[in-house]
């Protein structure tokens, strides 16, 4: 066999293999939201330090950045912030939004953190130099299903995930964005959740 076919074989197994993914992907969307629906998503909370938390998904996701787009954390100086959550799910929000700004950014960076101005609730922020949502996008971005480029990967789920997990904490989740600037997802939730 010649290097030309093993390098042929190796682009159809990766190809395989970011197939298979996205499948995946996609069915464990579709039975998370049934699960947050039927009321049947096990929610785990217990006191966990959010700079750590968001340094933990900052390392993992920076092996996902679009080559010329820079990740960036930005935490309040000197913050040891502890919030009452479910770290899991919380994680799940900040990287489905980190990864749908991934999608929408060729080049610049994806900026999140949170800031602490109001008591008794943190504001988790994604922010990126992407091309932006229109006003018509901005209006849907939550629906299921829903998606501003039909050429993008994935399925149209993940914001809908964010929105009801959010809801779940009893927060919310709003989006401002201008075409050809960027985009700014802002989660606000309680510091503590029972």
């Amino acid at each position: 066999v010649g290097s030309g076919q093993m390098c042929i074989r190796d682009s159809q197994m990766l190809m395989r293999l970011k197939v298979y993914h996205l499948l995946l992907q996609l069915i464990n969307d579709i039975l998370d939201l049934s699960r947050i629906e039927s009321g049947t998503m096990d929610f785990q909370l217990s006191r966990h330090s959010l700079p750590l938390l968001l340094k933990n998904v900052h390392d993992s996701q920076q092996l996902n950045m679009p080559p010329g787009v820079e990740l960036l954390l930005d935490i309040p100086e000197g913050s040891k912030k502890y919030m009452v959550t479910d770290n899991v799910r919380l994680q799940q929000v900040v990287n489905n939004l980190i990864n749908n700004a991934a999608k929408f950014t060729t080049s610049g960076s994806i900026t999140f953190g949170y800031t602490e101005d109001e008591d008794g609730y943190t504001s988790l922020f994604v922010e990126d130099t992407g091309k932006g949502i229109s006003k018509e996008g901005v209006r849907h971005i939550f629906e299921r299903f829903y998606k501003v480029d039909n050429f993008t990967q994935g399925a149209g789920l993940g914001l809908s995930i964010c929105q009801t997990i959010v809801e779940r904490f009893r927060g919310e989740i709003n989006v401002s964005s201008e075409l050809g600037k960027g985009t700014r997802f802002t989660v606000r939730v309680p510091d503590f959740n029972e």
